[in-house]
């Protein structure tokens, strides 16, 4: 019952996450990390501290969230699992919104090795498994904090073609990325017109939480001059109505 318990809370852990509701994913993250302890399950407890780790670094809580993927690969230090691939995934993904780049590299390659020991089931694209297609969207996430645009277009290039059909967070979130890229690459404007064209294919409820979130954070970070062109305008008007509708 523990596992179920432990399984459950994770699954929470990781649909707040995407919410980014934050206060209700602490929560529920202490009961999954106290019924994972109590199950004894060292595979599981690294799998629901994976999960713990992507609600830290959406939650803007960088070194938590390293120090929570360091601990869940620690758990597992001679068992390839889901969870040790997810939280090396994650350490990169946070190591690079440091820019601490060494550290990120060798975390997508030690990410990159564990994938490689991974088979049957734990492939399978779920909240569960851990595949190519996942790992190509955080690889390309780290990148892109980075600021390789070249080395971040092949990651999202091959996370594109391989991402699951329905799977439209992975998706939009890959070409949120990409919208990144290309403001230092082909200019402000093109790049916020693919971020507004990626929002025009998604559903009200599916723009919210961290998607929204993710589209923000990049109008933000452009230069004060930039955030006032007419393509920024109109992007900051389609994340403010979202915000509406979410109450936030």
């Amino acid at each position: 019952m523990t596992q179920v318990a432990a399984h459950m809370a994770g699954l929470m852990c990781l649909t707040l996450c995407k919410l980014d509701d934050r206060a209700a994913f602490r929560r529920w993250a202490r009961t999954a990390r106290l019924a994972a302890a109590e199950a004894g399950d060292a595979v599981l407890h690294s799998w629901v501290l994976a999960q713990e780790a992507y609600g830290h670094y959406y939650s803007g809580d960088l070194q938590e969230a390293v120090d929570v993927a360091c601990h869940a690969q620690a758990l597992v230090p001679r068992t390839p699992c889901v969870g040790a691939a997810l939280a090396a995934a994650l350490e990169a993904r946070a190591y690079a919104a440091m820019g601490c780049h060494q550290e990120t590299r060798d975390a997508i390659a030690r990410a990159e090795a564990i994938l490689a020991r991974l088979e049957g089931e734990a492939l399978i694209p779920s909240a569960f498994g851990y595949n190519e297609a996942q790992l190509r969207f955080h690889e390309g996430n780290a990148l892109t904090h980075l600021g390789d645009a070249k080395a971040a277009f092949r990651a999202q290039d091959r996370a594109l073609e391989l991402c699951a059909p329905g799977d439209y967070t992975d998706w939009a979130m890959t070409r949120l990325d990409r919208a990144k890229c290309l403001t230092d690459t082909s200019g402000v404007s093109e790049a916020l017109a693919f971020a507004t064209e990626t929002f025009a294919h998604l559903t009200g409820p599916q723009r919210r939480g961290i998607i929204t979130l993710r589209g923000r954070e990049i109008l933000n970070t452009l230069p004060r001059e930039q955030q006032v062109v007419p393509a920024a305008r109109e992007f900051r008007e389609l994340l403010t109505s979202e915000t509406k509708v979410a109450g936030w």
